[in-house]
């Protein structure tokens, strides 16, 4: 279970995965904010591998995540591939805001900056 308290933040630096659920049932993740950083990662929360059913009596949840490509008070570009990349079936999904920046500091984003 990961529950941020007061939307803790999380920032890929390294390219990194910041969350990775294996294919585990009933976990949770609640309450954070996943910002890419200035390395494309792969993806910011990735749950489960590809084919992995989940189960339907203990199911996963993602609640009150947000992600975001860009958009701080800095200017210069952030990258993911993919926010959130869900794999497994029985996973509820409620309150998920994911938002590529068009605007920093510096005005609108364009030219390819803050890729996702």
């Amino acid at each position: 279970m990961i529950i941020g308290i007061g939307i803790a933040t999380l920032i890929a630096t390294n390219g990194n995965t910041l969350i990775n659920v294996s294919n585990v049932d009933g976990v949770k993740v609640s309450g954070v904010l996943l910002q890419a950083g200035p390395v494309n990662s792969p993806t910011l929360l990735t749950w489960g591998s590809k084919g992995y059913a989940g189960t339907a009596s203990n199911p996963g949840s993602i609640s009150d995540v947000y992600a975001r490509v860009g958009g701080t008070n800095g200017s210069g570009s952030n990258m993911v591939t993919t926010m959130v990349q869900v794999n497994s079936g029985n996973v509820i999904i409620d309150n998920v805001w994911l938002w590529r920046a068009d605007h920093d500091v510096k005005g609108p984003v364009k030219n390819k900056r803050n890729p996702v």
